[in-house]
């Protein structure tokens, strides 16, 4: 009882040191006019305002230390800056250039402190925005489809898993709001459960990033990042919301968000309530019998800020029910589906201290799989219960000179339970511990950020007779680090290089699996001997972003020692007839290059383009490796003005993806063909008596082509989808002011 009051004593101290401090200035364009109705905010607090008619902001109650500051208006380009605020407090003026480009503004992944697309040294892509609302499709990753070395791996429309670089499933770790999205990630029928219309920025950095993340970050991170409770400093009123509506040809889906948010004082709150209905999908060949899906999510937020800092509770739920098309020739009529439902619930602060800011994320989720194997069945044929806790504690300096950085603690346990008849892994309870130290330095034109961390991994299996798993203890361990540098050449120029050492434990699946694998058509047998893979990437790139033009090109590679793949054998099982799978590991390089462009030519004209290169090759048996993404070309046109008629900033675009052909497969794998995709939208805002109504209409598959992509899990009995028309519609309201 003592302790506990000493330390509240002494936590009471640092608050009542903590001098609170105003950041204010004026947002102007280039002519020296003032800006009105531009959105100031701090990424790091969750924080912002609004500029007023005279173009001035000001956002109180904030502790002295050196923050990232974004200034966003549609129709400018968005400025960063890096203000170091003191005792004094802060005021600036700022000047934001005119353009149509859809820059990327402030990027949070990949280090502990935003920054802008320039100093960071990895790799990291932006949709957000306007863009975001465009591309959103029928789950999360299709959103990413024209990010630059990210692809999909798909089972029909409802599950699409994110590819980076070649890697997939637990070698890419998503998160979510500061929190890892923990379900049943190895399987290939397996999505990310997250709420596609709840999302309001995804960020993608490609290559090892395990410092921050640790395990599964392998080759890369999604972060998907929700909306933030509103405040009355950024010109919110009492109460208001959006309303969404979405409608795609190809299976007469239908999908629908409803929004609210609001204000009292220093609290902020948010709710929202979507559903998803899906018929089967059709393809230039016919349509794909049971392959329809619905969904049913909400969540709400709730939170304070003040001078002391930042508090917000959120609770999520996602419940969706996926029909599983099966292969015609092996299971004609087949029905089967699943059922998932993923609850989370999330707890973050941010205290600002006398020196140091402490930022702290706590998490519990509950992910509940059930397979069946008939649409009529009520008792499933696989049950998995996987309950998930943990917790991030962050502590960010102040700069001492030019460096700054953060200490971080990470704990995460796992309960993961198998309750149905099959038995594909065993149950186990997970203990995961970590902590890292991350800084930076700024030397001029120089910037310099180094990492170091340390992982122990814990896990108690069960026995589970219907496998053969005896109970058993498993133990890992990881230190890994990295090093980056960016070297801005000019204002709009930077070369950057970064070095990333990055690990991931095997899985129970890896290790204990005996049975039919779907996703490959293979009987797999785990290796109760793998060893934690491990790899060493590096990444090279040239950056270049203008009001004007905005250009990447990354030379990268990624070495994985130990990496774990499916080895086929002599022997056939009795039952399935399948070839046997053993579960090996050898060394593997994956190597590939990067680009990405927009153009403004004109006041009315955007181009745009980009490739992707990769090759993965298993360097004991030199064979290539599996499910490599094929090589993609990327061009688009977008024609746009201010105003045409009753719209307000119309567009029309036409997109070329260029998929080049896959021969460069395992021996297990199916070889295709390389295919040509043209994509078309239209869309602006119209102005009505109830506010802005915003309306994108787009067709994908323009001229139904048939055509079969190399991850598609259906591609060995079926086509991809054929052509899709799409209507978007979001109305913003106002209920109270």
């Amino acid at each position: 009882m003592r302790t506990s009051y000493i330390l509240f004593s002494f936590l009471l101290l640092f608050f009542q040191h903590t001098v609170a401090q105003k950041l204010s200035g004026i947002v102007q364009d280039e002519s020296g006019n003032p800006l009105s109705s531009v959105n100031v905010s701090l990424p790091a607090l969750h924080r912002g305002a609004v500029s007023d008619e005279q173009g001035l902001f000001s956002i109180a109650n904030l502790s002295p230390g050196l923050y990232t500051v974004e200034f966003t208006l549609l129709g400018y380009r968005k400025e960063t800056r890096n203000i170091n605020i003191k005792n004094e407090g802060a005021e600036v003026v700022i000047t934001l250039q005119q353009t149509a480009l859809e820059l990327p503004g402030v990027i949070i992944t990949g280090k502990p402190q935003p920054s802008d697309v320039l100093s960071s040294s990895q790799s990291v892509s932006v949709v957000d925005g306007k863009e975001l609302d465009r591309l959103r499709g029928q789950n999360l990753v299709q959103s990413l489809e024209n990010t630059s070395g990210v692809s999909s791996y798909t089972t029909g429309s409802g599950i699409s898993k994110p590819v980076i670089r070649g890697f997939t499933s637990q070698r890419i770790l998503i998160i979510s709001d500061g929190a890892r999205q923990e379900g049943q990630q190895w399987g290939d029928e397996h999505g990310p459960e997250i709420d596609v219309f709840d999302v309001d920025r995804i960020e993608v950095l490609r290559g090892a990033s395990s410092i921050l993340y640790g395990s599964d970050a392998l080759g890369g991170v999604v972060n998907v990042i929700s909306p933030d409770i509103p405040s009355k400093e950024e010109g919110y009123g009492t109460l208001g919301g959006k309303f969404t509506i979405n409608g795609f040809s190809n299976n007469s889906q239908g999908a629908g968000n409803f929004s609210l948010t609001g204000t009292s004082g220093v609290f902020g709150y948010r709710g929202n309530l979507s559903m998803r209905n899906a018929g089967d999908i059709a393809t230039p060949a016919g349509k794909l019998f049971n392959s329809g899906m619905k969904e049913l999510n909400g969540g709400g937020s709730f939170g304070a800020q003040g001078s002391w800092g930042t508090a917000l509770i959120d609770y999520s739920r996602f419940d969706q029910e996926l029909q599983i098309h099966e292969d015609p020739f092996e299971h004609p009529g087949a029905t089967p589906f699943q059922k998932v439902e993923h609850e989370k619930m999330h707890f973050h602060t941010d205290f600002r201290l006398s020196g140091i800011r402490f930022e702290t994320d706590g998490s519990w989720q509950k992910n509940t799989r059930k397979e069946f194997e008939e649409s009529d069945s009520d008792i499933p044929e696989l049950h998995l219960n996987l309950n998930t806790y943990s917790l991030d504690i962050k502590g960010h300096h102040m700069p001492f000179g030019s460096v700054f950085g953060t200490v971080g603690f990470s704990l995460m346990h796992q309960i993961n339970e198998t309750l149905a008849e099959e038995k594909l892994i065993p149950g186990y309870r997970l203990l995961n511990v970590a902590g890292f130290v991350y800084e930076e330095a700024k030397l001029g034109r120089l910037s310099f950020s180094a990492g170091v961390r340390y992982d122990m991994r814990n896990m108690i299996i069960e026995e589970t007779q219907e496998i053969d798993v005896l109970p058993q203890e498993r133990n890992y361990q990881a230190l890994t680090a990295n090093a980056g540098m960016v070297f801005r050449v000019s204002d709009p120029f930077a070369l950057t290089l970064n070095l990333g050492r990055g690990w991931r434990a095997p899985s129970p699946f890896e290790l204990f699996v005996d049975g039919i694998h779907k996703g490959t058509v293979q009987y797999l047998k785990g290796n109760k001997d793998l060893a934690s893979e491990r790899s060493l990437s590096l990444d090279f790139s040239l950056r270049y972003a203008t009001n004007r033009i905005q250009s990447d090109l990354t030379l990268w590679q990624n070495d994985v020692t130990d990496y774990i793949y499916s080895s086929p054998t002599a022997e056939t099982d009795s039952l399935s007839g399948l070839r046997i799978y053993d579960l090996s590991q050898a060394d593997a390089v994956l190597t590939g290059a990067e680009f990405s462009l927009q153009a403004e030519v004109t006041n009315w004209l955007i181009l745009s383009g980009g490739f992707d290169f990769i090759k993965g090759i298993n360097e004991k048996s030199k064979n290539p490796l599996p499910l490599m993404p094929a090589n993609r070309f990327r061009a688009g046109i977008k024609f746009f003005t201010p105003t045409m008629s009753f719209l307000s900033n119309p567009y029309f675009s036409i997109t070329l993806k260029r998929v080049a052909s896959q021969h460069r497969i395992e021996e297990f794998e199916t070889a295709t063909e390389g295919y040509t995709l043209i994509h078309a939208g239209l869309g602006g805002e119209i102005m009505a008596g109830f506010g802005r109504m915003n309306v994108d209409l787009g067709v994908e598959n323009l001229f139904d082509v048939a055509y079969t992509d190399h991850l598609n899990r259906y591609k060995n009995y079926a086509l991809n989808p054929g052509r899709n028309y799409s209507l978007k519609i979001s109305v913003p309201f106002t209920i109270m002011q």
